[in-house]
């Protein structure tokens, strides 16, 4: 068979005419002339398109390529004017093309073209008035419609609503009336229904029973509502007679007790003003419905477990019938059951949806059903809430009452509305237990969507028995479709306690979780914790320990928590102090290490070995706060391997002023390391040693005083390793000290002046004769002014009425040039000075443990010593001096002896 299109050459014009027209069916020659009104171009386009399916689906096969081009053009023009008129309602009216602007609206004219004239005869030569276009038109349904349109050009206009349904085309009516008289024909059914009711509708008779209304009261008003909605429908096309004649008929078999029923919900729900006369029927359907539930309910024949199900099979019954056409009825159900009632009901509130799909139909039932609880009087609802079946609840409900005690806690009832709440929650969730599926189920969603509720009940704690119930429930739970929402749920709490600071519900949440197998069966659970520990939620714990006040203990539960990674505990730590006001919460950190106990100090013993220098700094500082005498064990192990500034930073720890008595054994710890330590270090070991009392060093104290050890045979280190003999008064060392001092090459002392001059105080100090009398008497004033100190200080600190002025420079620079130097360089004065160090005032920032190269101007000469940053306040820093040249040495000793004098 020759296909059409190839037929002749007029029907290749024809061909090309289509397939440019379906292209863009929007730019045709009437394009510069489309409606300015949005919504009528939209119409005005689908119509074009239209017409140019019914002309492609009368020339081609259904699988034609212009054929399958016009549909979806037809398909693609029909959403975009359902999007601003749904349903889209197009018609005639005295020869003219009309269309609805929105539901229940008046008809308006489109533009007069030629086009709308042929089309408006067109309809009436098939016998159509109207067509009505519903949101779930589907592609196929307009194929269809469109061959059917082109089946004859005579049809009866009755016949229309048959050939759609026979064709299940549920989308698309015709002949629908587009201007209802909802007055005219809602008044004919009342007159009706009264004259079969026996008296008017305000009547004790109309309007009440004497019994409560049953499922099967409801189902037989539904029965006559469903003979009475066609009638009613077809009104307008019919002549009053017999749309009266029509509904004596329908009533003719109907109980007087259903028609006073349906009597008695029209009295209480009129119709709204130019509401469709379908619309109406549908929302007094709906009004029965619940009506019935609740009237049920209330005398105690309906179970609050039964409405749920009612519901649920009302909404099974309603998507199932958006599937079927409405006029089937062979559903298979005993029409003397419920199930039978809800699907009569389905079927009734199908014209309530604004949108025929399985979602929307999901939407509206729960819609009603938390209409059902809203009529509830609020005595029998609070009791519901307050039972063991509140999960039957919606939770918009339940969200409303607990608003609304917590309203009345506005108005002056102090804290009882907010207990009420948290008694009426807490009751909902113990169904999270539940040995049933559908109860757990619907509560772990329905506590979802209510947590912001929940934190603003529990403003100052935490739900701690809604915790406890989820991680039973979590722990029990077999269903992965309920552990899933299980563990948002228990995530949110965990959160919702870590933001409260409730670190002890935390901590209870993570050893649940953690007594949980490891295994594949709850992987979920194991994931679950691994989320809690996440890097954001562990610098928080940290943060919250560090800034902890040294005066109020720390939240117990903080160091168990952070005890169970002691590496990532130890890390954090360590960037914390790194940072520039880090050392500020080291008491903080010390109390956390203290409490975490050994876990964290092992760690810390072991950290004092790590190459990495930050790890073994962290470790120095947090075990010389915590366990000193872990960190002096660990010294004869650990310091050879460190660089010159930990070994410092472990010096300083162990012999800090203000950080109370020395640990035991740190003077035999820094005589067993000496000989290893920097030439930087080692002075201020010597110094320790020597305020220790530490007698069994003299004897290596001899051999650096002698200059016998290679590392130590610095001038500095040597004059330190003498004034420690003569702070232990080691008379055995006398001979050797007066040797330095008698040891001549020629006529030369073979030692420096420096070096003899500490050489004759510590024989002077050690025979104690009269001529040292200035020197105890220096000592002695050391000892007084340390009197107030944990440990005594090494040396007597002097206040400068006049300051010396002085510069200072970072060690890492010296080794540029003189101008460059000069250009980082900074000037201070010093107002405190001793042996040991000084304390500088400085607008230059300083901090702990910088490394200073120094340059003290005492009148003409200049006194150059390395320097270290011991402690900073607001206006300067005291530093303690590493090392001096034998002439700056000389030169101190005499300033502080003049100054002294």
């Amino acid at each position: 068979m020759e296909h059409p299109a190839h037929a002749n050459p007029s029907s290749a014009r024809t061909s090309r005419g289509l397939r440019a027209g379906i292209a863009s069916p929007a730019r045709s020659k009437d394009e510069e002339s489309l409606p300015k009104n949005p919504a009528e171009a939209a119409v005005v386009r689908f119509l074009r398109s239209f017409q140019s399916l019914l002309t492609v689906t009368r020339l081609y096969q259904k699988n034609h390529p212009l054929a399958a081009s016009a549909l979806e053009a037809a398909d693609l023009f029909l959403r975009a004017a359902l999007q601003r008129a749904s349903p889209l309602a197009v018609g005639i009216e005295d020869g003219v093309m009309v269309y609805c602007p929105s539901k229940g609206a008046q008809p308006v004219a489109l533009q007069k073209k030629s086009s709308w004239t042929g089309m408006a005869e067109d309809w009436g030569r098939r016998g159509l008035s109207s067509i009505s276009f519903l949101p779930h038109t589907n592609i196929g349904e307009l194929d269809t419609f469109a061959r059917l349109l082109n089946e004859s050009r005579v049809h009866n206009a009755q016949d229309w609503p048959a050939r759609l349904a026979a064709q299940r085309v549920a989308g698309i009516r015709a002949n629908v009336p587009l201007r209802q008289r909802p007055g005219t024909v809602l008044a004919a059914m009342v007159s009706v229904l009264m004259s079969h009711s026996g008296g008017p509708m305000d009547t004790p008779r109309a309007v009440s029973t004497a019994a409560p209304a049953t499922l099967d009261d409801l189902g037989a008003a539904l029965r006559l509502l469903a003979r009475l909605a066609p009638i009613v429908g077809t009104a307008a096309s019919s002549s009053p007679q017999q749309t009266a004649e029509a509904l004596h008929l329908a009533m003719g078999d109907a109980e007087p007790r259903t028609i006073n029923q349906l009597v008695g919900t029209m009295a209480r729900h009129t119709p709204h003003e130019n509401e469709p006369n379908d619309s109406y029927l549908a929302r007094l359907s709906e009004s029965l419905l619940l009506e019935t539930l609740n009237s049920q309910f209330l005398a105690g024949k309906l179970a609050v477990v039964d409405v749920r199900g009612m519901f649920a099979t009302l909404g099974d019954a309603l998507t199932q019938s958006l599937r079927a056409p409405a006029e089937e009825s062979g559903l298979g159900v005993n029409e003397s059951q419920p199930p039978a009632t809800m699907v009569r009901a389905a079927r009734a509130l199908l014209l309530s949806l604004a949108e025929h799909d399985p979602g929307a139909a999901e939407s509206y039932v729960e819609r009603l059903h938390e209409a059902f609880w809203e009529r509830i009087p609020a005595r029998e609802r609070a009791a519901v809430l307050r039972g063991p079946d509140a999960w039957c609840v919606p939770i918009p409900v339940l969200r409303a009452a607990v608003e609304r005690l917590l309203d009345a806690g506005r108005v002056g009832n102090g804290d009882a509305p907010v207990r009420e709440s948290r008694i009426v929650i807490v009751n909902y969730s113990r169904n999270i237990e539940s040995e049933r599926s559908r109860p757990r189920r619907t509560v772990v969603n329905g506590l979802l969507e209510l947590l912001p509720l929940i934190e603003r009940l529990w403003r100052d704690d935490t739900p701690s028995e809604l915790g406890r119930a989820a991680l039973r429930a979590l722990a029990a739970e077999a269903s992965p479709g309920i552990a899933a929402p299980l563990v948002s749920l228990v995530e949110s709490l965990a959160q919702f306690a870590l933001r409260r600071g409730d670190y002890a519900e935390f901590e209870r949440i993570l050893a649940a979780l953690e007594a949980a197998p490891r295994d594949a069966e709850y992987a979920h659970i194991f994931n679950l914790y691994e989320r809690l520990m996440v890097d954001e939620n562990w610098s928080l714990l940290v943060n919250a320990a560090a800034a902890a006040r040294p005066a109020i203990s720390p939240d117990p539960a903080l160091p168990r928590i952070l005890a169970r990674d002691p590496e990532r505990l130890l890390d954090a730590l360590g960037a914390i102090l790194a940072a520039p006001e880090g050392l500020n919460s080291l008491p903080a950190m010390t109390a956390l290490v203290r409490a975490a106990g050994e876990p964290v100090i092992g760690a810390l013993e072991t950290h004092l070995l790590d190459p990495r220098r930050q790890r073994a700094g962290t470790a120095i500082k947090l075990l010389a706060a915590t366990k000193p005498q872990r960190l002096v064990s660990a010294l004869s192990r650990a310091l050879p391997g460190w660089d010159w500034n930990l070994q410092d930073l472990a010096v300083a720890e162990l012999t800090r002023q203000d950080a109370g008595p020395a640990p035991e054994g740190v003077a035999r710890a820094f005589v067993a390391v000496l000989p290893e330590a920097h030439p930087l270090v080692a002075p201020v070991m010597i110094d320790g040693i020597a305020q220790a009392g530490e007698n069994s060093a003299i004897p290596l104290l001899c051999e650096v005083a002698s200059g016998s050890i290679q590392p130590l045979r610095d001038v500095f280190i040597r004059i330190k390793a003498i004034e420690a003999l003569g702070t232990l008064r080691a008379t055995s060392a006398a001979g050797l000290l007066r040797g330095l001092l008698r040891q001549r090459q020629g006529l030369v002392h073979t030692e420096p002046a420096g070096l003899r001059a500490a050489a004759e105080e510590a024989i002077a100090l050690m025979e104690n004769h009269p001529a040292s009398a200035r020197v105890r008497a220096a000592r002695e004033a050391a000892v007084q002014a340390s009197a107030s100190f944990g440990r005594p200080r090494r040396y007597l600190r002097i206040p400068l009425h006049r300051p010396l002025s002085a510069r200072i420079e970072n060690r890492d620079v010296a080794r540029l040039d003189a101008p460059a130097r000069a250009a980082v360089a900074a000037a201070v004065r010093v107002r405190t000075l001793s042996l040991g160090g000084a304390f500088v005032e400085s607008f230059r920032g300083l901090a702990v443990g910088d490394h200073l190269r120094m340059d003290i101007r005492a009148g003409l000469r200049h006194i150059h010593s390395t320097a270290i940053v011991r402690n900073v306040s607001a206006t300067g820093g005291g530093v303690e001096f590493l090392h001096m040249t034998e002439e700056s040495r000389e030169r101190l000793r005499r300033l502080v002896r003049r100054l002294l004098s």
